[in-house]
């Protein structure tokens, strides 16, 4: 049996948003280690790329994708300088 924190790893891997406000806090979690946030925000830079492609085929739904990815790949950014400055 897995251990809750790997279930809830899993979880915010399939639906970041479920679990995380905003991709920042995906960074600033205390719990997750860098390996699991590079996921997370990796799958959520994924969802937010074919939410932009639906919304360019008039398939649109809640926030603005352009602006959620723009989002991801700043906290995507941001958890790599924290991991280049840890290695």
């Amino acid at each position: 049996m897995m251990d809750s924190s790997q279930d809830r790893t899993d979880d915010a891997i399939a639906d970041p948003s479920r679990h995380f406000g905003r991709p920042m806090e995906v960074v600033y979690d205390d719990v997750l280690d860098i390996d699991a946030k590079l996921h997370i925000l990796e799958s959520w830079k994924k969802d937010a790329q074919l939410l932009s492609t639906a919304t360019n085929e008039n398939m649109a739904g809640g926030e603005p994708p352009a602006a959620l990815l723009q989002e991801v790949n700043l906290a995507l950014d941001k958890l790599r300088k924290i991991c280049g400055s840890i290695h």
